[in-house]
């Protein structure tokens, strides 16, 4: 009786709370029933009421229905699960949603509602929030940076879905920079850079993703330069994704760096322990699985590089459970993890470890074995040799040898580290991201 009424006003509220985590609540709304008077729904736990409660929804609810419908309508939530075999509740999409057409570019699953958000990304997800509810009117542009697997792309693809949901009419293009350059090189090579300008200059909302991948390429540089010009001038979205700050980029141009840290800059730093077991147990949720604390709590202590990395080893753990039908307990997870532990074992060579502190810092390797005492060389080294030390199972004499020191001098480069990190908060997360990449590179090989 109710059930239309109902699913056009969820919609509404929808809109107002979609971007935090009212949208996720209202997803667990269900219909039951509808007599006289009366509107019965479900949801599947008692903390989903409380949340539901909380948000004010079963008065707003029975205002707008009230209001609607001429009478008074009283609206009951029960704590029940869904029951399949029952057509009216079997609701085949969720109560207040639209079904649009996905866009093509964007990944489905990357929203808000599937992105935590925490003390290590929280400055980035609520400007992308905010950039999704009104593209062009701040932090524009936007670039968000950290290493590899911490959400970057995540973020990018939330906003980008977000917009294309609210505002169907504007045109959102996303494209990693790989593609954006290969596109260039094509319409150079084919005589059609106009249709390729007019493709770019025409958007609403750009993203591009992994701009790094710009380095050293001046004519793409320069097309993007004018790219840039032609939407800020009439205040279309951009938004970009970095492995690190603009100004660590080598063979960018000075104007196209300016560019890119004119509008709002954002860091994701690696989750830690807390972060991480929430990550997990979201994951748990949407993939509809139970499984038990002391397994995630292992996957959190013992997968501490990136979202990506933790989401797999999960993902692992699970196929493995489903193929042979055995419960996930810790021995299985240990079992299917067992690589961690040989990870930790094999050592790290040196040489990859000074290669990634001499790319971050822009110098030479050989600088960083050399004699030069100057501040810009001499602390990249001691960070070298700390990450050595953390990541390696080399003794300080054989640490000395490498940088043709004594073992005092690098027990002092590692306490000089160490104490940095206790009165610098920017410290630990630049030499997890150093970590990190070398991580990266080993599993390369």
């Amino acid at each position: 009786m109710y059930k239309l009424l109902l699913e056009e006003i969820i919609g509404k509220m929808r809109k107002s709370v979609s971007q935090g985590e009212g949208g996720m609540y209202l997803d667990q709304v269900y219909y039951i029933s509808s007599s006289e008077g009366i509107l019965t729904l479900g949801t599947s736990s008692k903390f989903f009421k409380e949340k539901l409660e909380n948000l004010g929804f079963r008065k707003k609810l029975e205002d707008e229905l009230s209001e609607r419908s001429g009478s008074k309508i009283a609206v009951r939530i029960e704590i029940k699960k869904q029951d399949p075999s029952k057509p009216e509740q079997n609701i085949p999409k969720k109560l207040g949603t639209e079904s649009p057409k996905n866009h093509p570019d964007l990944k489905e699953d990357f929203t808000f509602n599937n992105f935590v958000i925490s003390t290590n990304n929280e400055l980035a997800a609520n400007a992308a929030i905010a950039i999704a509810k009104a593209p062009g009117k701040s932090y524009n542009p936007f670039l968000i940076y950290g290493g590899v697997g911490l959400g970057k792309t995540h973020l990018m693809h939330a906003i980008g879905n977000d917009i294309f949901r609210r505002f169907p009419e504007k045109k959102v293009v996303y494209v990693t920079a790989e593609k954006f350059t290969n596109e260039f090189i094509a319409a150079l090579g084919q005589h059609k850079t106009a249709a390729f300008k007019n493709k770019y200059r025409s958007v609403d909302v750009l993203l591009i993703d992994d701009i790094h991948f710009f380095q050293g390429k001046e004519q793409v540089q320069e097309e993007l330069f004018n790219t840039f010009n032609a939407l800020h001038e009439v205040n279309k979205q951009m938004v970009f994704t970095c492995d690190r700050h603009p100004s660590e980029l080598k063979n960018l141009t000075e104007r196209m760096k300016s560019r890119f840290m004119s509008g709002l800059q954002a860091d994701l730093k690696i989750p830690d322990f807390e972060t991480r077991m929430a990550i997990l147990k979201k994951k748990c949720s949407r993939l509809n699985i139970s499984i038990k604390d002391e397994v995630l709590e292992f996957i959190s202590k013992n997968v501490t590089t990136s979202v990506r990395d933790l989401e797999a080893a999960l993902t692992k753990i699970v196929a493995y459970s489903d193929l042979i039908r055995r419960e996930v307990t810790l021995d299985v997870a240990k079992e299917q993890l067992s690589y961690l532990a040989a990870t930790k074992q094999e050592n790290v060579s040196i040489d990859r470890i000074i290669k990634a502190v001499a790319e971050y810092f822009n110098i030479s390797s050989a600088d960083i074995r050399g004699r030069k005492r100057t501040k810009n060389i001499a602390w990249p080294r001691q960070i070298a040799m700390y990450i050595i030390n953390h990541l390696g199972e080399y003794s300080m004499n054989e640490i000395g040898n490498e940088f043709s020191k004594d073992h005092t001098t690098v027990i002092y480069a590692i306490q000089k580290v160490e104490d940095s990190i206790k009165s610098n908060p920017t410290l630990e997360p630049l030499i997890q991201k150093i970590e990190a990449n070398i991580q990266e590179a080993s599993e390369k090989g």
